[in-house]
Formats: C-alpha cells, sequence, structure tokens
C-alpha cells in the first residue's frame, strides 16, 4: 500500500499549518492517559474543555490516550466513515471525509470527500490543507498518517473498523457511538439526539431478541463473491457473518476453529464445503442487490454439479446481499440489521 508523506516543501507549509492549529486546540503534549483521569468530576472535565475518550474496547488495545481541547472542535476531518453519521447527527462540522459505496452521505453534508486510506490516491497532505482541529483515523494508520499528522501538532483520534478479540463489530461501533455523544454533545439538543441514536441500538436489541430463538441452531455458510469462480467463506467474525450469528445463525466456518486459525475470511476450498451442507447459504460482494443475485446464478449456472450438491443452493435457500453487508459503517449497522432481519423473515415466510 502506498502511504504518501508530505514532500519536503509541502512539509514546510504543513508546519506552518500546525502553528495555527496550535492557537487554536491543545497539541497532543497536552492528551492526557486515561487512567489517571478515572475520578475527575464533571466541573474539571468543564474546565478542560472538550474530552474525546476511548471506549473500554479500545483501551484494553493500549489506546489509553484522551484527547484534550480547550473547546469543541469545529473542523473535523475523519478518515474513516465510522463516525461521520454520528458526528452528522449531532451537527459536528466535518471538513473532510472518505468517499464510499459503503454510506450513502446526505445531500447537506459539505465535507469535502478524498479517497479513502486504503485508496492509491489517498494524499495526507490534502487532509491537512482542510485545517483541521481533529483528525479522527482508523486504528490500522496509527504509526504511518498518525504519526506524521503528530508530527504536525494536529491532535488524533483512533477507531476501530473491525470486530476485536471476544467483541463483535456490533459492540465495537455501539461503544464507539457512545463515547462520540458523551464527547461532541455538546448542548441540550444534541444530548437529546445522542439519546435518541443510543436508544436505536435498545429497539434493535429487543427486535433481536424476538426473533433470534427461530434461527437458533440454523446453519449459515457466508459467501463473499467477486466473480462466478471467485469466492471467500467468511466466519463469524466478519461483518455479515456477525450479524447472522446475532440472529441466532451457526456459522459454519469459524475463524477460532482449526480451519479458520484466526481469520475472519479465506478462499472458498469447494470440496471442505461440500462437508458444511449449511441451511442457508448468503452472498455477498461489492454489488448491489441485482448484481448479487445476477453473479449468484451465474455461479451456480457455470457449475450446477457442484452446487446443486449443495442442498441449500439446490433447494433455493439462498439470499444475496449488496455491498452494504461486505462492511459497514457505524451507526449504519443498526439500519443493516434491521433490514437483514426483515429480510431473512421474508424469506422463511414465502
Amino acid at each position: 500500500m502506498n502511504f504518501k508523506r508530505p514532500t519536503a516543501l509541502a512539509a514546510a507549509s504543513l508546519l506552518m499549518l500546525s502553528a495555527f492549529t496550535a492557537c487554536s486546540s491543545t497539541p497532543p503534549a497536552a492528551q492526557t492517559n486515561a487512567t489517571t483521569s478515572q475520578g475527575q468530576s464533571a466541573s474539571d472535565d468543564q474546565q478542560q474543555g472538550f474530552v474525546l475518550k476511548y471506549p473500554q474496547d479500545m483501551q484494553a488495545l493500549g489506546y489509553t490516550d484522551e484527547i484534550h481541547l480547550d473547546k469543541l472542535p469545529s473542523r473535523v476531518a475523519t478518515m474513516s466513515t465510522y463516525p461521520v453519521m454520528t458526528l452528522y447527527a449531532l451537527g459536528i462540522n466535518m471538513v473532510a471525509v472518505p468517499s464510499t459505496k459503503v454510506v450513502n452521505y446526505p445531500d447537506d453534508l459539505k465535507a469535502e470527500q478524498f479517497p479513502g486510506l486504503m485508496s492509491d490516491q489517498f494524499d495526507l497532505e490534502r487532509v491537512v490543507a482542510t485545517e483541521p482541529d481533529l483528525v479522527i483515523l482508523p486504528a490500522s494508520a496509527r504509526d504511518t498518517h498518525g504519526a506524521t499528522l503528530k508530527e504536525l501538532g494536529i491532535p488524533v483520534y483512533y477507531v476501530a473498523i473491525s470486530a476485536q478479540k471476544d467483541v463483535p463489530i456490533y459492540t465495537v461501533i455501539k461503544n464507539q457511538t457512545q463515547a462520540l455523544i458523551d464527547a461532541f454533545a455538546a448542548d441540550s439538543a444534541a444530548q437529546e439526539t445522542g439519546k435518541e441514536l443510543m436508544q436505536r441500538f435498545t429497539d434493535l436489541e429487543g427486535k433481536i431478541d424476538a426473533v433470534k430463538q427461530q434461527y437458533k441452531g440454523k446453519k449459515v455458510l457466508v459467501l463473499m463473491s467477486s466473480d462466478p469462480t471467485s469466492h471467500f467463506i467468511q466466519s463469524e467474525s466478519g461483518v455479515l457473518g456477525s450479524m447472522l450469528s446475532m440472529l441466532g445463525f451457526e456459522n459454519v466456518y469459524s475463524a477460532s476453529g482449526a480451519q479458520g486459525g484466526g481469520h475472519n475470511s479465506a478462499p472458498l476450498d469447494m470440496e471442505k464445503t461440500l462437508d458444511y451442507q449449511p441451511d442457508l447459504v448468503v452472498f455477498t460482494g461489492n454489488m448491489d442487490k441485482a448484481g448479487m443475485e445476477d453473479l449468484a446464478q451465474k455461479t451456480i449456472a457455470q457449475n450446477p454439479a457442484y452446487w446443486n450438491s449443495i442442498e441449500a443452493i439446490a433447494s433455493g435457500e439462498y439470499l444475496c446481499l449488496p455491498a452494504n453487508y461486505v462492511s459497514t459503517a457505524g451507526i449504519g449497522i443498526i439500519d443493516n440489521l434491521n433490514d437483514l432481519i426483515d429480510i431473512v423473515e421474508a424469506h422463511y415466510a414465502d
């Protein structure tokens, strides 16, 4: 992957920019360790101005430095899609967000859209040029882009974008959302919005509790497909796999098992897959629903003897889901799960 770093000429201008940033916010040197603030009172937090803490699952991974600024950030650049819709709902001004096919950004989101970190076109200099007073990055960029931003005196906060050990992606996102609300909900209107956002998690969990007994013990095979001959099998730790596990399904491929080796996905082993005999097969990939349905049909038609030897395929017990089930984005997982419940219920009602 090509991580661009500032050129010598650009670095000079960025250092000048950092001086501007330092005037409006507390530099990373003022970020304090979370363990020193466990007993802080509300008045202490008010004196500190803006305080952004890490949720417990991130602290367990060593992310214990809190962000302390003199005031609420007014120019936030986030290079992860995960915080975008939460910050948007709280009325936070974002100057830069990543371009994405996973989230349909609101028309009135004024932030510049830049190629994501995984793109060869990503350019950190462009992000810095938006003059952010806080940058949010995926945790995977801590030692690369995060280190560069720290050198420039720009505060950086890191978010997890995948499941952690023993912490599913849903819980990671829920905890992350609460941490953002705690920090950014600065007035009564934003605090009320924050309560409504967290209530959506509670309502969803009630809906899940009402249906998961129906699917408990049903075996599911999750396939991420890009063409009729290219398929990856996803475990219960993957995005879609974890959603189906929440609904009570038992994944035929386990990341913690001998075959999984701790990996969320692996190239499909067609011979081993014949032994799984799932009750339901779910196809997803980087396409819309119609595209995935067409791909599934082409996959089966290209090798009917193999695929129809899987009883679930032969009997039509399979679903095709669009790209937003390959990866999710922050509170978008709430809609994803609500829709998934409806899709599964409709499938079994037919």
